[in-house]
Formats: structure tokens, sequence, C-alpha cells
């Protein structure tokens, strides 16, 4: 999703949303849809390194938010993320998202600065 206060700059800033290559292939990309075969999400998750892993895309189309989509998948995520060796993932949340994080079980309380605005550092324990 891209929140309007959003948009501009990542029209501007179209690398910023670009997927590494080879995550596709190496599984770390998800991608929920309809029975229709409409695309409503996707999770993108950087390689585990030392226990860890960062969830480094979430994003749902604004119609499919509040129907679970998100939560699912988190759990996704985390659970590929668990099954490659992460004890952790971590990722940063902007204003918009803190609470769905919050709900799906992320804990932090430390901003950091990002490309785009501060945004809060969380983890969720995977173990």
């Amino acid at each position: 999703m891209i929140w309007d206060s959003d948009r501009d700059w990542l029209l501007a800033n179209a690398d910023a949303i670009e997927l590494p290559a080879g995550a596709i292939e190496d599984g770390r990309v998800r991608v929920a849809v309809d029975d229709a075969g409409r695309r409503l999400g996707f999770t993108l998750v950087l390689p585990v390194g030392e226990g860890a892993c960062e969830l480094d895309g979430l994003f749902v189309e604004p119609d499919a938010m509040r129907r679970g989509i998100g939560g699912a998948l988190v759990r996704d995520a985390a659970e590929r993320a668990r099954s490659r060796g992460a004890v952790r993932m971590d990722v940063i949340a902007n204003d918009n998202a803190r609470r769905f994080y919050e709900r799906a079980g992320f804990r932090g309380e430390k901003w950091v600065p990002t490309r785009f605005r501060p945004g809060l550092r969380m983890s969720l324990p995977l173990e």
C-alpha cells in the first residue's frame, strides 16, 4: 500500500521498493492472491544472518486491508524465517503501521533514521 502522504516521495524514489536480485527464487517473497488471482499484498524478507532477518517489505492493497491478509503474511514470513534458522524477525515501522506490527507481536522503542523519515525498529521473537 502507498499512503497518500508517501506517494510523491515513492514516485520520485522508485528504487526504494525494488526487490533484491534472487529474492523470488530464494523464496523470500510471498504474494497473497484471492480466488480470482488478484494480488492483494506481498512480503519481502531479507536473508537470515546471525539468527535474525528483516521484514523489508509488507504491503496490502488498501481495499484488502482489515481482512487478515497482513497478519497472515506476517505469520507466513515468520514461519519461513524460522525454518531458515532465524530466532528473531525485525522491521522498521512507520507511524501508519506501528499499531499493526504491535498487534502482530512486534515490540520496540528505538526510533531510527531511514531514507524517508524516522521509523520505529521493532522485533518479533520467533523461538
